[in-house]
């Protein structure tokens, strides 16, 4: 961690406790890792940490948007805000509606990413990540600055509207759009700057993608943030319309991109009209831009049928525990602490999100002030993640084994904790009442 960076900006992290003491090893080396990439807000660009390759000194859009909920755990929310800050900050339309795809320390754009607003490198689907990861953190923090501060808004209203148009990513136009668009002149096929300006995946090693499909997960989940975040500043006409936009996304991931005779989706569409295979299924599955059952299901088969790289992996530990693959949950998130580039950031705030929010099931919710819980360990484990920051303050939860679970407020506000429980129980006793699956009991008050 660098010198002062808890001091600076920081509240204090989640604490997790466990009967698994394999558990709570790869939880501390996670922690430490985590926060050695942490910074105290001296360097030109303010409060920041490490979301990008290692020794970059910098922050992507990508990888910051990946890590925002494990930051959220370690106590950063102002690095968050800061940092999300920047990049919103920072769209222009000489850029294309494009911000800056990677900031370093010294609040520049990343000179190995970046020549001039006509030539720089930028991934497609960015834009839609941040303002999902921004919805995001609002419903961990409850922290009105992204739903209702210019920037922010500034940045959802020209990504939703005039970057979709600019980089033909509407329904209508995302599966004819061209290989190359809005590129310098003269275009240079040898200037990386000139040919990766508008990359529409986040897989940057297959030739002649028009479309991916985590570009158009991306979109659907974006516009569905978008809509929410609309409707909090009272916009209704904005949130509809980016409602039916999600929707739309939605069935292009259904019906163009389902193989139905393999019973896997296609990832890349190409120039020549075709579809292949390669990379963006664990992208769908982390951000939830499926939702068929058997689809689901499918896909899981699909990404567990071969290797993976960190980046990806980073995503399986939280998904794989919320979709009840606790088993290979659990054994990918011990690997992650020992593989091949755990000192990658996104990895080690993958697993602080992988235990909390996967093995542990805390979700909360500040747009209706909950606190969802939900064990997905083994049965005979007790675990314990203790002072957990949200929502202004703090919540302690406490599961014994898969049916008893304890949960504190010490948050200044009353919650409704939305407790869940594996299995097919028909009941669920509370300190207040007994209520059915499906049925919630208003919990947690304030403490004194």
């Amino acid at each position: 961690m660098s010198a002062g960076a808890m001091g600076a900006g920081a509240a204090a992290p989640a604490e997790f406790e466990s009967s698994d003491t394999a558990l709570v090893n790869a939880w501390r080396w996670a922690r430490d890792m985590a926060l050695s990439y942490v910074h105290d807000g001296s360097d030109p660009v303010g409060l920041w940490y490490e979301a990008a390759l290692p020794g970059r000194d910098a922050f992507c859009m990508r990888d910051v948007s990946h890590q925002v909920i494990g930051a959220c755990l370690l106590g950063l929310d102002q690095h968050n805000a800061n940092m999300l800050g920047r990049i919103a900050g920072n769209i222009s339309e000489s850029k294309d509606w494009c911000s800056y795809w990677e900031i370093d320390r010294l609040d520049r754009p990343a000179p190995c990413d970046y020549g001039n607003d006509k030539e720089f490198w930028y991934n497609l689907p960015a834009n839609f990540d941040v303002m999902r990861a921004c919805e995001a953190v609002y419903e961990w923090t409850g922290d009105r600055r992204y739903v209702e501060a210019p920037e922010f808004v500034n940045f959802y209203e020209r990504t939703a509207r005039d970057y979709a148009d600019r980089w033909a990513l509407t329904p209508d136009s995302l599966m004819g759009r061209r290989r190359f668009m809005n590129t310098p002149e003269p275009f240079d096929r040898k200037n990386g700057f000139h040919t990766c300006r508008g990359l529409p995946s986040y897989a940057e090693n297959f030739s002649g993608i028009t479309v991916a499909i985590d570009l158009v997960g991306a979109l659907r989940k974006g516009y569905e943030a978008y809509a929410r975040m609309a409707e909090r500043r009272g916009d209704t006409a904005g949130a509809g319309f980016a409602r039916a936009r999600a929707a739309r996304y939605g069935d292009l991931i259904e019906t163009e991109w389902w193989d139905d005779a393999n019973s896997r989706y296609n990832t890349y569409y190409t120039q020549d009209k075709e579809f292949h295979r390669g990379e963006g299924i664990p992208y769908l599955l982390l951000i939830g831009a499926i939702d068929r059952p058997g689809r689901v299901k499918a896909s899981v088969a699909d990404v567990m049928s071969r290797g993976w790289n960190v980046e990806n992996l980073s995503a399986f530990p939280v998904f794989l525990y919320r979709l009840g693959y606790s088993g290979a949950a659990r054994k990918i998130l011990m690997e992650l602490t020992a593989a091949e580039r755990n000192d990658y950031p996104e990895v080690s705030y993958g697993v602080v999100e992988g235990i909390f929010c996967g093995l542990m099931g805390i979700q909360p919710s500040a747009s209706d002030m909950s606190v969802a819980t939900c064990y997905r360990g083994d049965g005979s484990d007790e675990s314990t993640a203790r002072d957990v920051p949200m929502l202004g303050g703090t919540v302690t939860v406490r599961h014994i084994g898969r049916d008893r679970t304890l949960f504190t407020n010490n948050t200044p506000r009353e919650l409704t904790w939305r407790a869940s429980f594996a299995g097919d129980g028909d009941r669920i006793v509370t300190a207040v009442a007994r209520v059915k699956p499906g049925e919630t009991a208003a919990l947690g008050r304030p403490a004194d």
